[in-house]
């Protein structure tokens, strides 16, 4: 638990997003005004000083949490979540950046290439991205530019280009990754450059049953293309619970009601069946239709050996609830590909995937401290998404 944000570097961040619309839009930066002009005095030196001293009763922290919740409201209204509706303006990218990629890609490709467009691609929270129209040699290309943002969901891009390179060889539906650039020399930060996948996203009923369906073939695909620990099922569900405590502490000094989380997730997170492999953010908006080739499934910054239900309890539970409820969900679920839990079991791993959540948002509010580049949507997520989920998580394990 830290002390809030420095009231200078959200002044100074609203200040820079008059001027460049790909850190987040006018409401969002209104939305934000209002929170830090009226949240007040920061409450956590007090409260510090109260868990140095004493050991503070669960009521008391669950009480700390929510009047942290009601503050941070304003900025839970700018975060853009993962509404598939919201049109994103058209902004190129800058000649300087993209003159240094293409220089770049043209040496490791050992042609010639030059840009003919670059535009930012709006809505990602884990990578900046860019689409991009290349021609190679007098031949156009399409690519899609995924940069990291120092450390976004303690995520990286060697652990995602080994998960899409291994998933491609086996035959499994992702972009091929062309080149990756992992120093950070080229443009501050480590990146690839992948196919851009042609397709759209659908939310009609054959749309959400193909997601589902490559869901459960994400699961069947043997797991020893990513680990060849032979770990068991138990054992890799321990390992996911602190690995994802350890992710947070990087970011954050030790939350009571995390830690809390953790140890309760311990003594009650129990296999669902034999470890896959897991998506980590599968539904609407990571997965793209097209007539000829099909689905393909994008985004797989969060990829890692798991249980199944981590996937199916994130899809039904928190990702497609824009979409319909949770008894639809688990309806839906049952009849396209057999899943069904019981209620406890749903419990446990919505509860995990809170805890999940409300450990990796916590790198946001690092990514919006250290910038260079502060969106809307780092300060929201890191504060007030963080907040959201564990909130949720405590309303399982403090019951």
């Amino acid at each position: 638990m830290q002390d809030w944000v420095e009231e200078a570097l959200i002044r100074q961040a609203i200040a820079d997003g008059e001027s460049d619309p790909t850190l987040g839009s006018p409401a969002q930066w209104a939305a934000i005004t209002e929170y830090v002009n009226n949240r007040g005095e920061d409450p956590w030196p007090a409260r510090r000083i109260r868990l140095a001293s004493d050991c503070v009763p669960e009521s008391e922290l669950e009480e700390w949490l929510a009047q942290d919740v009601i503050v941070a409201a304003p900025l839970m209204a700018a975060f853009t979540s993962h509404d598939t509706s919201i049109v994103h303006a058209v902004v190129s990218v800058t000649p300087a950046e993209v003159g240094a990629v293409a220089t770049w890609f043209a040496q490791r490709m050992g042609a010639e290439v030059s840009v003919a467009e670059a535009e930012v691609i709006g809505g990602g929270f884990s990578r900046r991205m860019w689409r991009v129209n290349l021609i190679i040699d007098g031949v156009p290309n399409s690519v899609i530019v995924r940069i990291e943002q120092g450390g976004m969901f303690g995520t990286d891009t060697v652990t995602e280009v080994g998960a899409m390179r291994a998933l491609h060889s086996v035959g499994h539906a992702v972009p091929e990754v062309l080149a990756v650039e992992e120093t950070g020399a080229v443009l501050g930060q480590p990146f690839f450059i992948m196919e851009a996948v042609p397709g759209v996203v659908r939310l009609d009923d054959q749309g959400l049953d193909d997601i589902i369906t490559s869901i459960g073939e994400l699961h069947r695909v043997p797991v020893g293309v990513l680990d060849d620990s032979s770990r068991s099922p138990e054992e890799v569900v321990h390992d996911n619970i602190e690995y994802w405590r350890q992710m947070y502490r990087k970011y954050a000094p030790e939350s009571p009601l995390i830690e809390h989380g953790a140890q309760w997730l311990h003594a009650n997170l129990q296999p669902t069946g034999p470890s896959v492999i897991v998506h980590g953010d599968a539904g609407p908006g990571n997965a793209l239709f097209d007539p000829q080739r099909g689905l393909t499934t994008i985004d797989w910054e969060f990829a890692h050996v798991g249980d199944p239900a981590e996937d199916w309890a994130y899809l039904a539970l928190i990702r497609g609830r824009r979409i319909m409820d949770a008894d639809a969900w688990k309806s839906r679920l049952a009849n396209v590909a057999g899943i069904q839990y019981s209620p406890e079991q749903w419990k446990q791993w919505l509860a995990f995937n809170h805890y999940r959540g409300a450990c990796v948002n916590l790198s946001a509010r690092s990514v919006f401290e250290k910038g260079p580049r502060r969106s809307s949507d780092h300060l929201s997520i890191g504060v007030a998404v963080h907040l959201r989920f564990l909130s949720q998580l405590a309303e399982i394990t403090c019951a």
